[in-house]
């Protein structure tokens, strides 16, 4: 047999005549030029690529001139192509068929109310998994927090300092342990009133499951010569309560205006060397404690108050 007279151990058609035409030093160019098979041709046969090669008849050709010109038997090469092409063409039947049936079983599938059922079960206990752990590991997981000001070690030559940073939408913020209003994009500002030397500035953000991740920056105070020469009894400090939702704007000794809207619970400390001018959306939801006498609140519920001045001998609300 061609097989065993050339010594050459293998399995398939195509490693055969690979082997063959390697051993004669034969190149797959030399072997079209002096067959007249086309090289696309003899590459597919010793790749194993049947479905790139033409009618049996034409490839039964092309291995009697293969076998005349490595000197092999025609016989077996005819005999080993037709095998390897039966199982080739088998499996490809097979593949095919396993498309037509999953073609098929769609097709044929109808969407029954069961069927449907089944589905929306399937659905509603999937979401229901998702939930349950997205639910866990809002419970596990630490709100964020960033703080852009002040910066750790700052020197600030204020008598006020800006705070202001990002959290997670819907987190509660407290500054040195007083509430600050989060925006609804989870941004926050507020201001503390600053002394000169270091003052540690302890900011917490806290989720609806009492997960808390507070951050402490340490600032230096070096007041400006006109802020240290200020009176300290004349000093201002107005603290605010609020009741409800309620926007403020304030400035402080004829300062620059600021703006704040604050909800139901929040807290806010307002100082400032000689006055406090002030402006509420609701006056009845809005208390007032100045330099630590409660002067209750503002007005009427609801009531909108502007340019209300407090000062260190104020006694009552004044608008």
């Amino acid at each position: 047999m061609a097989f065993e007279k050339k010594k050459i151990r293998t399995e398939t058609l195509p490693e055969y005549l690979t082997e063959v035409r390697k051993n004669a030093s034969l190149t797959l160019e030399e072997v079209s030029v002096k067959t007249g098979i086309k090289q696309v041709f003899l590459v597919s046969l010793e790749s194993g690529n049947y479905s790139k090669l033409p009618a049996d008849v034409y490839v039964c050709g092309f291995l009697r001139q293969l076998a005349e010109m490595y000197n092999v038997e025609t016989e077996s090469l005819v005999m080993q192509f037709k095998k390897e092409k039966n199982i080739f063409v088998q499996m490809r039947g097979k593949e095919a068929d396993e498309k037509k049936n999953w073609k098929e079983f769609f097709r044929r599938m109808t969407i029954t109310p069961k069927i449907l059922t089944i589905v929306l079960a399937a659905v509603f206990v999937a979401a229901t998994l998702a939930y349950i752990v997205w639910q866990v590991f809002s419970i596990n997981r630490l709100p964020s927090l960033e703080v852009f000001e002040p910066q750790p070690n700052q020197v600030v030559r204020s008598s006020f300092v800006k705070v202001k940073g990002q959290t997670d939408p819907g987190m509660s913020v407290t500054v040195n342990g007083q509430g600050v209003f989060v925006e609804s994009s989870g941004s926050f500002e507020t201001q503390l009133s600053l002394t000169s030397g270091p003052k540690d500035i302890v900011v917490a953000a806290k989720n609806k499951f009492d997960k808390t991740v507070a951050k402490n920056i340490t600032i230096i105070g070096e007041l400006e010569p006109s802020a240290l020469s200020a009176s300290p009894e004349n000093k201002v400090e107005l603290r605010l309560n609020f009741t409800a939702d309620v926007d403020v704007s304030y400035s402080l000794d004829d300062g620059e205006k600021a703006a704040a809207s604050f909800r139901k619970g929040d807290s806010k400390v307002l100082s400032g060397q000689k006055k406090i001018v002030l402006s509420v959306s609701d006056a009845g939801a809005t208390e007032a404690i100045l330099g630590g006498q409660n002067l209750g609140v503002l007005g009427r519920p609801g009531e909108a108050l502007s340019n209300i001045s407090f000062s260190a001998d104020t006694t009552k609300v004044a608008p």
